[in-house]
């Protein structure tokens, strides 16, 4: 019998299969629920059991849609959760859905860098602002970083504002927890963490305060 060697490609391990594209942000939940915390990305399919009077808040990357949910079997889906054997509330928040989602599939690859190509300007013309990666409707963000470290805030639409730098001790900042009166409803901003940084548009509308990190939420 004749025996045919393996070339090395075909011994070559396949490449591991993607993982599946986030589509809920965990906002809170009840200590003692297993695998999950808040801030987690999860994708559509994954479960979540909860004992009676566990909560989970979620919020939905595309849809915007805001659940808490309170006991039973949990199932994330694209733009909702199935829920058996609990309750959900459900409203919709203001949020850069589409945006969010390219911000959440970037956020932990090694090495990553948001460049966006600058706008050209003909001679004598001045430049057009650059195009914003993400839309916030509060005016204090949420700040997520893989590590501790300064953020960089330069304001990019007005002249001669000091950039502004924002320590964050852990990995998660909440700036509404901070003194400081945010961010301008209607600036643009460029907000740097290491190598890694957005061009980040605040709503006209925008008001302060906290609550939910869907539509306030910067991830590096």
């Amino acid at each position: 019998m004749l025996l045919l060697a393996a070339s090395p490609a075909a011994l070559a391990a396949d490449p591991a299969p993607a993982a599946p594209a986030p589509t809920a942000l965990v906002e809170d939940v009840s200590d003692g629920v297993d695998g999950v915390q808040p801030m987690d990305y999860l994708a559509a399919g994954r479960s979540v059991a909860l004992k009676a009077g566990q909560t989970l808040t979620l919020s939905y990357l595309e849809s915007c849609v805001n659940e808490t949910i309170t006991g039973g079997s949990v199932t994330v889906g694209a733009r909702e959760s199935a829920v058996d054997g609990g309750q959900v509330q459900r409203h919709t928040l203001p949020c850069d859905g589409g945006k969010l989602l390219l911000a959440s599939s970037e956020t932990g690859k090694a090495g990553v860098t948001v460049f966006r190509s600058a706008p050209i300007a003909l001679p004598g013309m001045k430049a057009p602002p650059p195009k914003p990666d993400l839309t916030l409707f509060k005016t204090q963000p949420v700040l997520i970083l893989s590590a501790p470290g300064p953020v960089t805030i330069d304001r990019l639409d007005v002249q001669g504002i000091a950039l502004t730098t924002v320590n964050v001790p852990g990995t998660t900042l909440d700036t509404a927890k901070k003194d400081g009166a945010g961010l301008e409803p209607g600036g643009l901003y460029k907000v740097s963490a290491g190598q890694k940084s957005f061009i980040v548009k605040i709503d006209d509308k925008a008001v302060g305060g906290g609550g939910p990190a869907l539509g306030r939420l910067i991830r590096f």
